[in-house]
This record gives structure tokens, sequence and C-alpha cells, in this order.
């Protein structure tokens, strides 16, 4: 060892130590951390690449819901003139219910009218619709509900889950004609 000291000058041995020192803080503070960044940022293509992949298996299922929205029909109610129901005119309701009813596949259980309401003159008939049947239908029920021209309100509406159905219970307001 003395040999190759004495080959070599101090001078150049402290220039070989300090670029030996330089190179080790080189190493330890650029190339590690910027190999550390590196590794982080595949992990995060990686996790970018899973998400473009669910995503491209998600589309197909994406487009059908989107075509199925813009083909749907309007939510719209339908504008009906009110009109007041005549007296004579009330055996008609339950008429009206029960068809709007079988056109949707729904089945009316009871119709029970508030008899007080009918005879107190107050310009108005309640009633208590109770119909079973599935969810979706009963929806298409209440926009048929819609078209009658002496509804004047669904006060309420309440629903139990039954067997393979659901039950429906409406307590709805009609506009009737006062007696003169």
């Amino acid at each position: 060892m003395k040999k190759i000291l004495s080959l070599l000058p101090t001078q150049s041995l402290i220039n070989l130590s300090i670029c030996g020192a330089g190179v080790i803080v080189f190493i330890f503070l650029i190339i590690i951390p910027n190999q550390n960044l590196s590794d982080e940022l595949d992990q995060e293509i990686e996790k970018l690449n899973a998400r473009i992949e669910q995503q491209r298996i998600l589309r197909p299922v994406f487009d059908s819901l989107l075509e199925r929205a813009k083909r749907e029909q309007s939510t719209d109610l339908p504008a009906v003139k009110i009109e007041k129901l005549d007296r004579a005119d009330v055996y008609r309701i339950s008429k009206v219910l029960q068809d709007m009813a079988g056109r949707c596949d729904l089945k009316i259980e009871d119709i029970r009218t508030d008899a007080n309401e009918i005879m107190n003159d107050t310009g108005y008939m309640l009633m208590w619709v109770h119909v079973t049947g599935d969810f979706m239908k009963f929806r298409e029920f209440l926009k048929d509900m819609g078209t009658i021209p002496f509804l004047e309100q669904i006060e309420e509406i309440s629903i139990r889950a039954i067997e393979e159905n659901r039950e429906y219970k409406l307590k709805i307001r009609l506009a009737q004609k006062a007696d003169k």
C-alpha cells in the first residue's frame, strides 16, 4: 500500500477522493430518487391502463344504455283541461279506473268513496283506491290517471311489498260539480 501511495502524489489522491465522493453523492441524490419516481410513475401508468381497459369493456354497456335513454318515451304528463264531475256520472269513476288498471296489467282490489264529502257538497269527492301489481306498470297507471279530467290531485300514495308484487293505496281527490 505504501508503494501505491508513494507512486501517486497526495494532490492526485485528494482529487480522486473528491471525484469518488462526487460520484457517490450524484448516485444518492440524483439517480436513486429518479429511480423511485420512475417506479411510482410505472405503477400509476399500470393503474391508468387498467382503468382504460375497464372503460373499454364497459363502453358497449354505456352505449346501449344511452341509446335506450334516447329511445325512452317522454315522461311529460299530458296536459288535460280540468273539468268537474257531474253527480250523475259518479258511477263512471270506478269503470274508468278499472279500465286503466286493466290496460296497465294491474288489479284493483278495492275502491272506496268518502260519503261525507259527497253529502257536504264541498265540490270535491275523496276516494281510496287499492291496487296491486308490478311497480313499472303502476308508473304507467299513474301517468294514465293524469289524463282523467276531473282528477284534482293525488293526496297520498303508500306502497307495500307483498308476495311477488306490490300493493298500492292511493287517496285521490276528484273535482265535482256542486248541486244547484
